[in-house]
């Protein structure tokens, strides 16, 4: 049987579909900050938050996914090819059952709790027009993760390539379109950038039902029958999905409790933070794909029983890391003013934002540095031992964050550079593991 190839040119293979993907999902996020940014700074700052937010939401039924991504790869690498039909349509059911739930916070309790922990009603009113909004196609985003999963987990990336940057043109248009209007069409403003992303993530789901079923070898992967909701199996996948869950938790809660302090600094120092956030995360594109391939990669290894693949593994997709973030190093430092007058023309905001953003293509080395080991912990099976990691990295960064911004109450750089902190722990306790953790003995 084929042996799954670890070479540079195959790494790069898998990995660029998902880059472009990537991409192509954050130039999303991007563009509504671009476009938001000139109604305010509290529709900026809302905007920023109801993104947080609401990734903050689907990323618990994320977790789900990811477990169905890691068993896939598994099963892939065993060859036991008919037996993932079973895990699809598994994850198929619970991202209807979670996205019904959310669906119902979102509308009735979620109002309440952010009146509750921002100061600026302003914020909070754009906020709420947001997630109100933007959580009717959580429904979508769920079923489209799982369908990635099953691409990355058989690593069939390309057509992943393809979908997501059409997804993202229908989404961008849709944004231009309906923020500020055009024709018989009102400025829409806020609820414009939640409406776009909702149409575009129920053109993506129609977009790989139709792919999946008319192009996919059914039979090859146990989909061609519609198997029955199983409790059984699904609480064997939750086994391995709770800890990512309560993981994936922690992590955009961190950010959300991030911008919260934040926010107590002012509405400038939060629209700041939500400008440098959206060129932050553009560049991590190619540090979270490299991490899903990574993790697919582990998960496949794992299945092929060849461990002593792993670490040449980590270390080579973590160089393809550093090397992309010296050419976004180079370009953050020699053009901070375009990368900046990009998201804002205010000359004063600009100029704020300049310490930040270049203490941030620092950071981002320390981020790759960390997240391939990190996401190769999870790709083993080892989530209780990734949320540990996570759960500890996450409660020291978020002291240190708060000591800074509450307490001395420093500048905003200096709160910024609790991202080295963060990382910096990740990095050290997923090396420590896997130099001397017990993750070859363990059986999914």
């Amino acid at each position: 049987m084929d042996q799954l190839n670890t070479s540079f040119k195959n790494i790069l293979k898998v990995t660029t579909p998902l880059v472009i993907a990537g991409v192509a999902m954050n130039l999303v996020g991007i563009v509504d900050i671009m476009l938001v940014a000139n109604l305010g700074e509290a529709p900026l700052g809302g905007t920023g938050n109801g993104q947080i937010l609401y990734a903050f939401l689907f990323v618990i039924g994320m977790g789900f996914t990811t477990a169905i991504q890691i068993f896939i790869g598994r099963r892939n690498g065993e060859h036991r090819y008919s037996s993932i039909g079973n895990y699809f349509y598994q994850g198929l059911y619970f991202a209807i059952f979670f996205a019904l739930f959310l669906v119902v916070l979102i509308q009735t309790l979620l109002p309440h709790i952010l009146n509750a922990i921002f100061e600026s009603q302003n914020v909070v009113h754009f906020t709420i027009i947001y997630i109100k909004t933007r959580g009717w196609g959580v429904i979508f985003t769920l079923v489209n993760l799982l369908f990635i999963g099953f691409y990355v987990g058989i690593t069939k990336t390309k057509i992943l390539g393809v979908f997501t940057p059409l997804i993202s043109v229908l989404n961008i248009t849709l944004d231009i379109v309906l923020i500020n209007g055009l024709g018989p069409i009102p400025p829409l403003g806020v609820q414009g950038a939640a409406i776009a992303s909702v149409i575009a993530e129920a053109g993506g789901t129609i977009l790989f039902v139709y792919y999946t079923f008319r192009y996919i070898d059914l039979k090859k992967y146990g989909l061609q029958n519609r198997i029955k909701f199983n409790w059984k199996q699904t609480k064997t996948i939750l086994k391995l999905a709770n800890p990512i869950m309560l993981q994936n938790t922690i992590s955009i809660g961190a950010w959300l409790t991030f911008f919260i302090f934040v926010e107590h600094l002012g509405e400038r120092e939060l629209a700041i933070s939500q400008i440098i956030r959206g060129i932050y995360m553009f560049i991590m594109v190619p540090m979270f794909s490299l991490a899903d391939a990574t993790n697919t990669f582990v998960s496949n290894l794992m299945g092929e029983k060849r461990f002593e693949l792993i670490i040449p593994l980590i270390l080579k997709t973590s160089f393809l890391g550093v090397l992309v973030n010296v050419l976004f190093f180079l370009i953050l430092n020699l053009y901070p003013d375009f990368c900046l007058g990009l998201f804002t023309s205010d000359p004063s905001v600009i100029q704020e934002s300049l310490s930040t953003l270049k203490l941030t293509s620092y950071s981002m080395f320390v981020f790759t540095l960390a997240f391939m080991p990190f996401r190769a912990v999870s790709g083993t099976g080892n989530t209780r031992t990734a949320l540990f990691i996570e759960s500890l990295s996450v409660g020291i960064y978020l002291v240190f964050t708060y000591y800074v911004t509450l307490i001395l109450e420093s500048k905003l750089w200096v709160v910024w550079s609790s991202e080295f902190v963060y990382f910096g722990f990740m990095l050290l306790l997923s090396w420590l593991y896997l130099k001397f953790g017990t993750w070859r003995d363990r059986i999914i």
